[in-house]
């Protein structure tokens, strides 16, 4: 019960008011969590150039953090013109220095074939590593790993770990787990964090249950809705089969 309790604090955090005034306020921290939120579409409309800005402004105020974002969305295009030729460099150099969330960015853009053939074999250890060091999205990413490569109970121990560390992400990744074991009870209880986190996932997931339960398919039709609303493409199709 522990874990779950710890999930349900951590993941009771600013809103995105609350940090916009802090950013605004000159706390670079807070502009880049207001970032993230934008970029990942929890409790806000997914805006890859705002939180780019953000990333770069939380940068300028010299958060690690933020620089290691902005790096990261400049490696990729994300609401700007990709440039992973000089953004790749500065993640390496930030992570040498002991930057996790660099770290973990670094071993994003090698799981995604960014960098050199050599660099796919460091993906996973860049991402222990950040994970090993709290950054909650590398352990969500490494569950993802761990889950595609059939390692299921090694991919919840991540989603476990991912999702106490505040990661709304790694919450929605234990929903799925338990809902491909059938245990829909703790399925539910792990969607509905990861909604109440901001994550689409969750929201569908959750409304996925409802729907297919029986239990309120009203409310599920209202979750799945706010789901698709928020980008997760399998509850559009949900909602398309319901119609």
């Amino acid at each position: 019960m522990a874990p779950m309790i710890l999930a349900i604090l951590l993941l009771a955090a600013a809103t995105p008011a609350e940090l916009e005034k802090s950013c605004n306020a000159g706390k670079a921290k807070a502009c880049d969590e207001l970032g993230n939120l934008f970029h990942d579409g929890f409790g806000v409309q997914r805006d890859d150039v705002r939180a780019a800005e953000l990333f770069r402004k939380a940068c300028k105020g010299k958060d690690a953090g933020g620089c290691a974002d902005d790096a990261r969305a400049r490696a990729l295009g994300e609401g700007q013109t990709a440039n992973a030729r000089t953004a790749l460099p500065r993640l390496e150099q930030m992570c040498k220095a002991g930057t996790a969330r660099a770290c973990g960015n670094l071993g994003d853009l090698f799981v995604r074939h960014l960098g050199g053939p050599q660099d796919a074999t460091r993906a996973e250890p860049l991402l222990t590593q950040a994970c090993d060091k709290g950054f909650a999205r590398a352990c969500s990413n490494l569950a993802s790993i761990a889950f595609h490569t059939g390692d299921k109970d090694r991919a919840e121990e991540l989603a476990q770990r991912s999702c106490e560390l505040g990661d709304p992400s790694g919450c929605a990744h234990l929903g799925d787990l338990y809902l491909t074991t059938h245990d829909s009870l703790r399925a539910g209880l792990y969607y509905s964090r990861a909604c109440e986190g901001g994550s689409p996932r969750g929201c569908a997931g959750q409304g996925y249950l409802l729907v297919d339960s029986g239990v309120d398919p009203k409310r599920g039709r209202e979750l799945l809705q706010k789901g698709c609303d928020g980008g997760d493409v399998r509850a559009c199709d949900a909602l398309r089969e319901l119609k």
